[in-house]
């Protein structure tokens, strides 16, 4: 398939569907996923989608994000690997606060398994409805503009009814992070809940898989600051690991 048919068939893809995620892509395009890669890198100059974590998607009036089902197939042996970590932070009786972040459902799952007594206070509608079937979780769902991409709750009023609470720990997931920029969102309201849900709790806990760390075509930052540890799958290189000494940050894998 020669490039202009395969990136017209992309574009077809994404004006049907919304977003598309690279593995799935390529494959049904029958080519590598470094292919498909350097198509989305031509078509992002020329204004026709934007990148993201693993895709891209177009932007419409309404919402910037990568749909929420398409990413909870990504990477799934990941997030469960970095969800058994996370699980020895958690003691009976604390209060959690969880993002509408496919990891954190993950490792809701993972929490809603267990025999531990958690409340969880989150924007997920997903995660919700996974403690409407548990009995050691107390759930605190906050309101607010839903968004049906991701399946959450944002805006002004989500915030300020999570700046009442308090949590023992929080655990948030960005979709990119840059030792420059910081933390990296491709939604500005979904990184304000984030940054809220860190101030709020007197643990803050990144989860974030391996290729967070070199992929980055993230829209708005937040500063890297008075977080306690990142949980990742794979060893950090050395560039990382100097940083995140400096800043004070443990680093579990």
């Amino acid at each position: 398939m020669i490039k202009i048919e395969r990136q017209n068939k992309i574009l077809h893809y994404l004006n049907v569907n919304g977003s598309l995620s690279i593995s799935k892509i390529s494959k049904e395009l029958k080519c590598s996923e470094e292919t498909v890669r350097k198509d989305l890198v031509e078509l992002e100059r020329e204004s026709k989608l934007i990148r993201i974590h693993g895709g891209a998607y177009i932007e419409d009036r309404y919402d910037k994000g990568f749909s929420s089902n398409i990413r909870e197939t990504l990477l799934k042996e990941e997030k469960m690997y970095i969800s058994d970590i996370a699980l020895d932070f958690v003691k009976d009786r604390n209060t959690l606060m969880l993002d509408s972040s496919t990891t954190c459902i993950e490792f809701a799952k993972k929490i809603l398994n267990s025999k531990i007594y958690v409340t969880i206070i989150t924007n997920s509608l997903q995660i919700a409805n996974l403690c409407d079937f548990s009995e050691n979780a107390k759930l605190i769902l906050l309101g607010g503009k839903f968004r049906t991409r991701n399946k959450s709750f944002t805006g002004y009023h989500t915030t300020d009814i999570l700046k009442l609470y308090n949590a023992d720990i929080s655990f948030v997931s960005y979709p990119s992070i840059d030792i420059k920029l910081g933390l990296g969102d491709n939604n500005y309201e979904e990184l304000r809940v984030r940054e809220t849900m860190l101030k709020h709790s007197k643990v803050k806990i990144l989860l974030m898989d391996h290729t967070k760390f070199s992929e980055n075509a993230s829209i708005v930052f937040s500063k890297i600051s008075n977080i306690n540890c990142i949980i990742t799958d794979k060893k950090i290189n050395k560039k990382w690991e100097e940083f995140f000494k400096r800043e004070d940050i443990n680093v579990k894998f």
